[in-house]
């Protein structure tokens, strides 16, 4: 799903659903499931209650490209797992962010900027053989990295309270809004009540 001028962000693996979530949460009153209301009314109320420790039984492994401003963001996030391309190794592809809205002179400066940096960059590394560790601290914070994000359903949730609401920096938020709808269609009933129960709800 693209986000952003050069960004997207996909779902290329999954554990569990809402089976997994509506299994682990009947451990805790070792009942059986009567009725798919039941069992969502179970999970409206794990939500409500903010007991979201069967919903660690969901697994998401998420495929990002985002400007490296909006992945410092997103590390903050500390209960999951990230594996970032790195530029000590990897050669830095000329991508970066681009406000929507820019337009004349302003849009003309924030390209030749940013292409002047990547100019430096690589006759730095081509030219003058410096080392890639060294040359990439010449880029701006604007340029487009790569990782992995692999995160249960919990944390998933926290993430996307923090980083959905008004109060968010627009670019991550926009990257939430597009998870949120990315993991609906693998849980619809876990995360649609935890949209209308939370984040319509603003918390």
């Amino acid at each position: 799903m693209q986000v952003l001028n050069k960004g997207f962000v996909n779902l290329v693996e999954h554990m569990g659903g809402d089976a997994a979530v509506i299994r682990n949460a009947r451990r805790c009153w070792r009942s059986e499931s009567k009725s798919a209301d039941a069992d969502r009314q179970l999970l409206r109320h794990l939500i409500r209650k903010g007991h979201k420790t069967p919903f660690e039984a969901m697994v998401f492994t998420f495929d990002v490209k985002a400007p490296l401003f909006v992945a410092r963001q997103w590390f903050r996030h500390r209960i999951a797992s990230y594996n970032e391309e790195s530029l000590r190794y990897c050669i830095a592809q000329r991508e970066y962010y681009v406000p929507e809205g820019l337009e004349g002179d302003v849009l003309a400066a924030w390209v030749r900027q940013n292409e002047s940096a990547f100019d430096f960059y690589y006759e730095l590394v081509d030219t003058y053989k410096l080392p890639r560790e060294q040359a990439r601290s010449v880029l701006p914070v604007g340029i487009y990295t790569n990782f992995f994000w692999t995160v249960n359903g919990s944390s998933l949730m926290n993430f996307l309270m923090l980083r959905t609401a008004q109060d968010a920096q627009y670019e991550i938020r926009m990257y939430a809004n597009a998870i949120l709808e990315l993991v609906k269609e693998v849980a619809p009933v876990s995360f649609g009540e935890f949209e209308r129960e939370v984040l319509k709800r603003g918390g």
